[in-house]
């Protein structure tokens, strides 16, 4: 096998990556900036992959995206760790029932927090949410929280790294305002963001005292901030008596 051939293998690699972070179609110039993948490689790259049906191309919009051909090739495995954690699955359950919000479970991939575990309810006024999505690591609840056991020179790297891959769908932070949100957080055990991923919505979260297969596990509580300020203190309250039960 040929160097070439290796370094294509990781580009697609790379490729499929970066849609899994940003979740969202996306040009070949962006393809380019994002990755770093010269144009005419990224273009051959994407032509293969659209000949396989693995990437589809909007005519209109000169945009790429994976099929749903790209998510049948991990089905197999089956869901993560986390995900299949019955303490985990009860813990989630049980902090919608007693909130009435949106609960999730959250694990760090990269810049991001990926929810593996989402009860919610369906109300015109919620922001529809699937295990799977992203949410960025520096402004929601749950990123925050997975953020709060690295040490300062971890903790520059990752919103170094967040920054430079922000896209305009993700809202601005500084290290600065990741340490005060990491301040409160050591000082009272949990972290609330109101507005860090869409307007109007908010979450509060905290870390599991422990790891699940290896992963440290935010869970998080989030709705409308009109509805979620009124009884905060109510959800920290079960969120705390939920943490209790892992220790």
């Amino acid at each position: 096998m040929s160097s070439s051939h290796v370094k294509s293998a990781a580009r697609v690699v790379q490729l499929l990556e970066l849609f899994d972070r940003v979740q969202t179609p996306l040009t070949l110039k962006e393809i380019t900036h994002l990755t770093g993948i010269p144009q005419s490689s990224a273009a051959a790259l994407l032509g293969t992959l659209i000949d396989l049906s693995y990437i589809a191309h909007d005519r209109r919009t000169h945009e790429y995206v994976p099929t749903t051909q790209v998510s049948h090739l991990g089905s197999w495995i089956g869901d993560d760790g986390v995900a299949s954690d019955v303490f985990v699955q009860k813990a989630i359950e049980t902090l919608h029932q007693k909130t009435g919000e949106t609960a999730v479970a959250a694990v760090r991939r990269s810049t991001y927090a990926r929810y593996v575990l989402v009860k919610q309810q369906k109300r015109p006024t919620a922001v529809p949410t699937l295990p799977g999505v992203l949410r960025p690591i520096c402004t929601s609840a749950t990123g925050l929280a997975l953020l709060s056991q690295h040490d300062d020179s971890s903790l520059r790297r990752i919103v170094a790294q967040a920054q430079r891959e922000r896209r305009g769908i993700i809202k601005k932070t500084s290290l600065s305002q990741v340490r005060q949100h990491l301040e409160h957080y050591q000082k009272f055990g949990f972290v609330v963001s109101r507005g860090g991923v869409f307007d109007n919505t908010g979450m509060v979260a905290a870390l599991l005292p422990c790891t699940i297969q290896g992963d440290l596990v935010a869970l998080g509580i989030g709705g409308p901030i009109a509805r979620i300020n009124p009884k905060i203190s109510m959800i920290i309250s079960e969120l705390h008596r939920i943490l209790e039960e892992f220790r």
